[in-house]
Parts: C-alpha cells; sequence; structure tokens
C-alpha cells in the first residue's frame, strides 16, 4: 500500500489517490491474506502435531486480523497522512513545510508539465536496478547462482532427518537438560521396563490359553533389546508356584478358588502383585474372576530415540498378533513422541502439497493471467524448497517445531510471488523490459523494506538459548533471503523472458476510435 501511495500523483487530492492506492495494492493484499489464511488454516485440520495445529489457527486468526486492520485503520493513517503532507506530514507537529495548494482533477488533467513523482528510491530501482538484472551477462550469472541454489537445497531436503527429543522443548541453559542428558545416557541405556497390559483375560484353567500367553512373553523376552526371562515380572507364574504346593489342587475347579487367591495376595511375598490384577465382582467361586492384568519385563540399551522407536514399534508388531488379549502398553518413555517421529514427515509432505496447491487454486480467483499463476506457483516451490533444504544445512532437524516454521514459511513466500506477479499483469507497459521496470519501481522498494524490517526485528532472536526460538529465527531468514532473490532476481528475470512481445493489453491492442 505504500509503494502505490507514493507511486500516485501528489497533486491528486487524498480522496483520488486513495482510490488509486486500493485499486492498485488492494487486490494483491487480498490475495496474500487469503491465501496465508488458507495455508494455516489447511495445517490446522492437517497437522497430527497439537502444538502446530494451535501455531497454524491462531495465525490464521492473526493474518485475518491484520488484513482488516490494513485496509481499515492504516488506509485511514495513510489518507491523514496525505492530508498533512502540504505541512510537513505526519511530523508537521514538530516542523511545518509552506503548503502546497492541492490541484483539483481538471487542474492535474490540464497541466502540460510531465512531472515524476516518484520518489528517489523508486526511479532507481526502474531506471538503474531493473535494467541491470535484465542484462544478458546478468543473467546468465544469476541462473547459475540459482542452479547451484537449487542443488543445494535438494540436497537439503534429502539429507534432513527426523529427530524429536524432550530436550528441543527446554532452553539449553534450563537444568532439566541435565536430567534430560542423563535420562537418555543412563536411564533408558540402562534399563527399561515397560508395562503390557491384558485387558481381556483368558481362561487361566486352559492350557491353551496359558500355553498362548507364555508365547507372547517369550518372544517379548527374545527381542534384540530384551534382558530375558530373568527380568520378566508376571503375577501368573508366581501363583501357579504357589498352588503347587497345594497337591490336592486341580487346575480345572480349584485355579479361580477365591481362598488361594487371597491367601496369595495377602501374603507379604506377593502383595506387590494385588495392584496388577484386577478382579469381577458377583462371580461364583470358582469361575473365572480375573478381568485384565499386567505384567512386566525388561529390556537394555536403548540410549537413542531411534532406538527407542525401532524397539516399540516391535513391540507393537508382537501384541497386534495376539488379538483375543486386548494389550496395549504404557509406563516408558514418551510414546506420543516417538509416534510422531513417524508420522510427521508424511504430513509435513500432506501439508505443504496441500498448501501450495490450496495457494495456487486461490491465485487463480486474483490473478487471471495464466502465466502470472504459473509464476506465483513456481516461485512458491522453489522458496519452500529452499527453506527446507536451508533448515537441513543449517543443522535443523524435521520435527513439530520445524513443521510449523515451513507452514509459516510458506505463508511468507506468497507474499514476495504475488506482488511482483500481479503488478506486472497490471502493467500497462508495451514490451517486457518496460514491464519489468515499471514493477520494480513501484513494488521494488516496499519489498526490500518488508524483508529488511523482518530481518532487523529478528536481530536480537539468536541470544535467546533455546531450540524453538533458533529454528524459528533460521526460518525467517531463509524465507526473507530467498524470497527477496526470488522476487527481485529470478523472478523479473524469468517473467520477462518468457513473457512474447506481442503480449500486450488489450486497450493498446484494439484502441478505441474517438
Amino acid at each position: 500500500m505504500l509503494g502505490a501511495w507514493r507511486s500516485s500523483d501528489r497533486r491528486f487530492p487524498v480522496e483520488k489517490r486513495m482510490a488509486i492506492t486500493m485499486n492498485d495494492a488492494g487486490v494483491s493484499i487480498t490475495v496474500t491474506s487469503i491465501t496465508n489464511f488458507g495455508c494455516f488454516a489447511l495445517g490446522y485440520f492437517l497437522c497430527s502435531t497439537p502444538a502446530v495445529a494451535d501455531f497454524c489457527i491462531l495465525t490464521a486468526c492473526g493474518v485475518m486480523f491484520d488484513y482488516m486492520f490494513q485496509i481499515t485503520f492504516f488506509a485511514s493513517i495513510m489518507v491523514y497522512g496525505g492530508r498533512k503532507e502540504p505541512s510537513g506530514g505526519l511530523m508537521s507537529c514538530c516542523y511545518r513545510n509552506n503548503p502546497d495548494n492541492n490541484g483539483t482533477d481538471l487542474q492535474v488533467a490540464k497541466t502540460d508539465i510531465d512531472v515524476d513523482t516518484k520518489p528517489y528510491i523508486h526511479r532507481l530501482f526502474g531506471e538503474v536496478y531493473a535494467p541491470f538484472i535484465l542484462r544478458k551477462d546478468v543473467m546468465i550469472v544469476s541462473w547459475i547462482i540459482f542452479v547451484g541454489y537449487a542443488l543445494l537445497a535438494i540436497y537439503g531436503c534429502s539429507s534432513i532427518i527426523v529427530d524429536i527429543s524432550p530436550k528441543k522443548y527446554i532452553r539449553d541453559n534450563s537444568p532439566i537438560q541435565t536430567f534430560v542428558h542423563l535420562a537418555d545416557k543412563y536411564i533408558w541405556a540402562d534399563n527399561v521396563m515397560p508395562t503390557f497390559y491384558v485387558m481381556n483375560a483368558p481362561d487361566l484353567r486352559d492350557a491353551g490359553a496359558r500355553a498362548r500367553l507364555n508365547e507372547l512373553i517369550y518372544r517379548l523376552e527374545h527381542t534384540q533389546y530384551s534382558i530375558g526371562r530373568v527380568s520378566t515380572n508376571f503375577w501368573l507364574w508366581e501363583y501357579q508356584r504357589f498352588l503347587n504346593d497345594f497337591p490336592d489342587v486341580e487346575y480345572d475347579t480349584g485355579f479361580y478358588d477365591q481362598k488361594y487367591l487371597n491367601d496369595f495376595f495377602s501374603q507379604f511375598d506377593y502383595q506387590q502383585y494385588r495392584p496388577h490384577v484386577k478382579m469381577k465382582a458377583n462371580v461364583t467361586n470358582g469361575e473365572p474372576c480375573i478381568a485384565a492384568f499386567t505384567f512386566q519385563t525388561s529390556f537394555y540399551g536403548l540410549d537413542s530415540w531411534d532406538k527407542r522407536q525401532a524397539e516399540l514399534f516391535h513391540w507393537r508388531r508382537i501384541i497386534s498378533e495376539y488379538e483375543e488379549f486386548d494389550m496395549f502398553l504404557a509406563g516408558i518413555f514418551s510414546p506420543f513422541l516417538i509416534d510422531q517421529r513417524k508420522s510427521i514427515a508424511p504430513s509435513s509432505m500432506q501439508s505443504i502439497g496441500s498448501a501450495i496447491a490450496v495457494m495456487a487454486m486461490i491465485s487463480i480467483f486474483f490473478l487471471p493471467d495464466k502465466q502470472s499463476v504459473f509464476f506465483m506457483t513456481w516461485s512458491l516451490l522453489s522458496i519452500s524448497m529452499g527453506v527446507c533444504g536451508g533448515l537441513s544445512v543449517w543443522g535443523s532437524d524435521l520435527d513439530s517445531v520445524s513443521m510449523g516454521c515451513i507452514v509459516m514459511a510458506i505463508g511468507l513466500a506468497v507474499d514476495f510471488s504475488v506482488h511482483i506477479c500481479y503488478r506486472y499483469h497490471r502493467s500497462e507497459e508495451i514490451t517486457a523490459s518496460e514491464k519489468v521496470r515499471d514493477t520494480l519501481s513501484v513494488v521494488g522498494w516496499p519489498i526490500v523494506q518488508a524483508g529488511g524490517s523482518t530481518l532487523v526485528g529478528m536481530a536480537t532472536l539468536p541470544f535467546i538459548p533455546a531450540y524453538l526460538v533458533r529454528v524459528f529465527f533460521q526460518t525467517v531468514v531463509l524465507v526473507n533471503v530467498i524470497g527477496l532473490s526470488h522476487a527481485l532476481i529470478w523472478l523479473p528475470q524469468l517473467i520477462s523472458a518468457l513473457d512474447p512481445c506481442e503480449r500486450v493489453p488489450i486497450r493498446f491492442r484494439h484502441p478505441r476510435s474517438d
């Protein structure tokens, strides 16, 4: 909006200048706001990570509030500043200029003096910078750099690893980091004892059911990181030894005898097993009265999240083969983090692909020019790939934090390409080079201001010792640097190279006869 306002003729009344400004910048602002809102809203519905989903929905609401604020309150401030321009602008309270008489529309139309009212920096982008980047030697060098950038981005995307750990959600200097480090190094590596819950207890009088249960436990005791039978804690085996002290007891009739069960769980040596068994109420003595129970077995050497993930999935595969027991396991290291490790890669690809597709579809309604839609989509794909690859090269991993930042980067990447494509589409110049000059003279400096101010605002973040802040800073830097490179170098060059000379506005092809 500032770029369109500054490019308008200052001799017009402020009402007409604002109308020209909204006509020129309103659509591009609407496109970026709607696409950003759609991107984050889609991320909320597609993302399986609660933290990222909350980030997406809050950001989507913030984008819409910002859009409403920009076209109402900010536009009003611009009008107020425009009315103060003759006397010094918004700083007229500190100093005042000699007021110039604003011309009417008729006086402006009749003037014979061609006055370029654009600020110097805007003319610099249009008259110096645009011809420079359109030189053949500059284009060759810039596209060689782009090939190197693309190769580096592809390498980063292909080498990024999934790593979710509790230490990433804690400040680097937090005392909890020491505990997490010691837990990874000693506790998980030395002994992990998950609890396996059998929610549908079989009839333990049946030798076949007991054999099936023992087979399950045997398989769990012989995985790669199992300690073995010596570490298994199972009440049933102790109860069977207890019954062996009573030679007259038969399993068919006395296994579920309330007298023996109560004696077993009341003895000091076996009291520890009472919380492991859930008894049924109002059951005839001698009939199956155990509704559910648990057992435990230990594992060692799980000193990395990759090993924990592989072992947890192996346990789940084993117990899934015994559906009659309706089992699950708990009491171990953050299984929800491991589940996210498995789902975050496909979830990220789904979110990124869907966001780009939705943005391309939305832009079709506001950018009727087919080539503009193509260029915007290409730029969005390139910037998104660069951000993903750049995060990997910079040392970040694929986790819930970086996934949220990548979704945010897609929303920010739209701003660079849409403003360039929309202004180029609206340009009334004849040749492609003239359109590029006109485009950069109007939106070049505002884009630099937006990107530069964002980078300056992020300058203090590297001093905060937290992984989340660090990844956020890296994402903002990457999306702004790569986005500025696309908007100010590669995108104008590509548009001018693929735009045929005969592709001129209809108003020039078929001039109206007076």
